[in-house]
C-alpha cells in the first residue's frame, strides 16, 4: 500500500511538473488564449462562454503563463455583482377602470435596476400586475408583465417583489388589480445590480409529462452552458391558458435543491416570466423547472434563456507583456499546500483585459503508463458480466460508461467490486459522481389504503430494480391545507407476510422507517403540495410509504418519484495489440464480495479527464442474463459434478458388492 502511495505521489509530481515547464506545458494542454499586458500588477480576463465550456469543473485546469515562460498563480471567480436597495418615492396612487395605477419614482439620474421591493400591509395572491417604465414620465413602454410573488420561507413573509429587466427608467407605473383589493403599500425599494453578466438563450426545452394524467403537469430540463455557473437570471416564454405553478430546482449532492416556486396568474395566452437566480454556483450542468397548469392544460415551454455572472482569471502580472492561458490538461497545483491567490488588496488597481480568441491544439495523449492494462484478475469469480460496445470509440479514446440500473443489484454497496477488463487484464478506470441525480423509479396517481386497526394509509412503489443507490423521495399530491407525518419503509419482497384486507403490504412491523417527516402544506392551485424525504443507502425494489391520516381521509391521488445517485465510469478504450491472441473485447464484471476496492493511478488525473472530449458507451443488458447465469453456473459446477460422481461410484459399489 505504502509503495502504491509513493507511485501515485510520483505521477502527480511528474505532471505538476510538466507544467512548471512552459513550451511543454503549453503544448500539452486542449486550448489557449493569449492576453496582452501592459503593465505589471493585477489583471482580470473575463472568460467567455467557448472558454468556460472547455474547463475542468472549477476552472481547476486554467493556468497562467508569463512572457518568460514561467506559471503565475492563477485564480477563477465570478465577476462581483453589487447590489443595492434605493428608496423609490410613490408619487401618486390612482383609480382606474381595473384598479389602481402606481406611480412610482427611482430618483434623478438612477443606477440599472431590475426589481421592485414593496412592504406591504397586508400579503394577498395578486393576479398578475403590469409594469411600464418611462424616462420622462410622459413617454411610457412595457416592462413587464407577472405575478407579485412573496419572499422567504420562514420569515419576512410580509415582503413581496416584482422582477423586470433591466432598465434605467426613472418612473416607473404599476397597474395594480381590483381583485387584489387596495394596495396597502407601506414602501418601495428599487434593487440596482451592476456588475458584467453574460446571456444564454435557447428555443425549446426537453419537456415531459408529470404527475397523475389529469394535473397537466409537465417536467423540464434547462441544460446550462457548463457546471459552476452563477445564475443571475431566468427567462421562460410560456404558451397556454390560465395561471401556472412553478418550482425551479438545481442539482446537489445527487438530490434536487428546491431554487424557487411560486405560481404565476397570467393575462394572456403568451407571457414572459422572469426569476431571480441564486448568489451560489450551480454544481451541475442542468436546472429542472416543474410547470403545473390548471387542470389537464399543461403549460408549453417555448422558450427560454439564462442570465450567468461571468467567470474570471485573476492574477497578479510581474511584468508586462503577452500572457498565455492554457486550460485542457493538468489541474493546478493542491492550493492547500500552497497560499492560495487573494483577492487584491482594497484601493489596489485591477485591469480587465480580454483575451485573444481561442487556439485548440492537439489532443495530448493521456500518460500510457496509467492507461495501460493493470494487473491481472486471478481466480477471482464474478456473479455477473456485460459487454461493453462503444461504437464511435477509437483505441486511445477517453470514454464514459454510465452504469444503468441493472448493474446495481449485483455489484456490492460500495461499487467496490467492479472492474473493466480486457480478458483477464484489469483496465484502469476513474469513478465519477456527477451531481445531477437519475430517477429511480415513480408511479402516478397512487391510492394509499388505510391500513387495518390504526389511522394510517400505505402506498407502494415498486422500483425498476434492486439495490438502487436512492437518495431522495418525493411525494406530491393536489394543493391543499395539508398537515400528516409521513414516513418510508423499504421492503424486502422475500420476507413479506400474507397480505390481508385493509392491510395493503402485510405486517406493518417487518421493517422499520428509514425516513420520516411532517408534511405542512398551504399551496396555491395550480401548485400541488410537495414534501421531499432523504433516503439512505441502497434499497429493495419496494419502498412503502405510510401516512398520518388521523381523523382525515386517505388521500385521493398521490404522485411519488423516488430518485439516485448516477456513477460514470471512465477509461481509456484499448490499443490494438494490448493483449495478443484475444478478441479485445471489453467487460463489466461485478458481483465479488471478498474483492478489495481497486486502487489506480490513473485516477490521480481526477478532475483533467472531465474536461477532456470523450466518447459514449453502453453495457449490452441483452447478453447479460446469459453471461451472469454463466458465471453462476461456473462457480457451482464443480461441486454439483463431484457430488453427482460420488452417487454414481456409490450405485456402482453397491452393485458390484451385490453380486459377489
Amino acid at each position: 500500500m505504502a509503495s502504491d502511495r509513493l507511485l501515485r505521489r510520483a505521477v502527480v509530481g511528474l505532471l505538476a511538473a510538466a507544467v512548471a515547464l512552459p513550451s511543454a506545458a503549453v503544448d500539452g494542454f486542449l486550448y489557449t488564449r493569449e492576453v496582452q499586458v501592459p503593465a505589471a500588477g493585477w489583471v482580470r480576463v473575463p472568460l467567455d462562454l467557448a472558454t468556460v465550456q472547455h474547463l475542468a469543473p472549477g476552472g481547476a485546469d486554467l493556468h497562467a503563463f508569463a512572457p518568460g515562460g514561467g506559471e503565475v498563480a492563477l485564480r477563477v471567480t465570478p465577476a462581483a455583482q453589487r447590489s443595492e436597495r434605493r428608496d423609490v418615492s410613490i408619487v401618486k396612487v390612482d383609480r382606474t377602470e381595473d384598479g389602481w395605477s402606481l406611480l412610482l419614482d427611482v430618483g434623478a439620474d438612477p443606477a440599472p435596476h431590475e426589481r421592485l421591493f414593496f412592504d406591504a400591509a397586508r400579503v394577498t395572491g395578486a393576479p398578475p400586475v403590469r409594469l411600464e417604465g418611462s424616462v420622462d414620465g410622459k413617454t411610457w413602454h412595457p416592462l413587464a408583465t407577472g405575478d407579485l410573488f412573496r419572499l422567504g420561507e420562514d420569515a419576512d413573509l410580509q415582503q413581496i417583489s416584482l422582477s423586470y429587466p433591466s432598465t434605467t427608467d426613472r418612473f416607473l407605473r404599476l397597474a395594480w388589480p381590483l381583485k387584489a383589493g387596495g394596495p396597502k403599500v407601506q414602501a418601495v425599494e428599487v434593487e440596482a445590480v451592476s456588475g458584467p453578466s453574460v446571456t444564454y438563450t435557447t428555443r425549446g426545452a426537453e419537456c415531459q409529462p408529470a404527475g397523475s394524467s389529469t394535473s397537466g403537469a409537465v417536467d423540464c430540463s434547462l441544460p446550462l452552458p457548463a457546471p459552476g455557473q452563477v445564475l443571475r437570471r431566468l427567462t421562460i416564454d410560456l404558451e397556454g391558458p390560465g395561471a401556472v405553478g412553478y418550482r425551479l430546482y438545481e442539482p446537489r449532492a445527487s438530490t434536487w435543491h428546491l431554487l424557487r416556486e411560486g405560481t404565476w396568474q397570467r393575462p394572456a395566452n403568451r407571457t414572459q416570466q422572469l426569476l431571480a437566480g441564486a448568489s451560489e454556483p450551480i454544481a451541475g450542468s442542468r436546472l429542472r423547472l416543474e410547470l403545473f397548469g390548471a387542470a389537464a392544460t399543461a403549460p408549453r415551454l417555448t422558450g427560454w434563456g439564462v442570465e450567468l455572472a461571468v467567470q474570471t482569471a485573476l492574477f497578479r502580472a510581474p511584468e508586462a507583456g503577452r500572457y498565455t492561458l492554457a486550460y485542457g490538461g493538468a489541474i493546478r497545483r493542491n492550493p492547500h499546500r500552497e497560499a492560495p491567490l487573494e483577492e487584491p488588496p482594497a484601493g489596489a488597481e485591477t485591469a480587465w483585459l480580454e483575451a485573444g480568441p481561442e487556439k485548440e491544439q492537439p489532443v495530448p495523449a493521456l500518460p500510457e503508463a496509467l492507461s495501460a492494462p493493470g494487473a491481472a484478475l486471478g481466480r477471482t469469480r464474478f456473479d455477473a458480466s456485460w459487454t461493453v460496445i462503444a461504437p464511435s470509440a477509437k483505441p486511445g479514446d477517453l470514454v464514459r460508461l454510465e452504469l444503468p440500473a441493472e448493474v446495481y443489484a449485483t455489484a456490492r454497496r460500495d461499487l467496490g467490486d467492479l472492474r473493466l477488463a480486457l480478458e483477464r487484464s484489469q483496465i484502469p478506470f476513474f469513478h465519477w459522481t456527477p451531481p445531477e441525480p437519475a430517477l429511480a423509479g415513480g408511479e402516478r396517481a397512487l391510492h394509499p389504503e388505510p391500513v387495518r386497526g390504526t389511522r394510517v394509509s400505505e402506498a407502494a412503489l415498486t422500483l425498476p430494480a434492486s439495490g438502487l443507490p436512492l437518495t431522495e423521495l418525493v411525494l406530491t399530491t393536489p394543493g391543499a391545507p395539508l398537515r400528516r407525518a409521513v414516513e418510508a419503509r423499504y421492503l424486502e419482497p422475500i420476507r413479506r407476510t400474507r397480505s390481508l384486507p385493509g392491510d395493503p403490504l402485510g405486517n406493518p412491523r417487518e421493517a422499520a422507517p428509514v425516513t420520516h417527516a411532517l408534511w405542512e402544506c398551504d399551496a396555491e392551485p395550480p401548485l400541488p403540495c410537495r414534501v421531499a424525504l432523504a433516503l439512505p443507502g441502497t434499497a429493495p425494489k419496494i419502498l412503502a410509504v405510510r401516512l398520518a391520516d388521523g381523523d382525515n381521509p386517505p388521500l385521493a391521488s398521490l404522485d411519488a418519484a423516488a430518485w439516485r445517485r448516477r456513477d460514470v465510469l471512465l477509461f481509456v478504450w484499448p490499443r490494438p495489440g494490448t493483449q495478443a491472441g484475444t478478441t479485445e473485447t471489453v467487460k463489466l464484471l461485478a458481483g465479488a464480495e471478498r474483492l478489495a476496492a481497486p486502487s489506480y493511478d490513473f485516477a490521480a488525473l481526477g478532475d483533467v479527464l472531465l474536461a477532456r472530449p470523450w466518447q459514449p458507451a453502453e453495457l449490452d443488458l441483452a447478453g447479460a442474463a446469459a453471461a451472469a447465469g454463466a458465471s453462476r453456473w461456473t462457480r457451482w459446477a464443480l461441486p454439483i459434478a463431484m457430488t453427482v460422481a460420488g452417487l454414481l461410484l456409490l450405485l456402482l459399489l453397491r452393485r458390484i458388492l451385490a453380486e459377489h
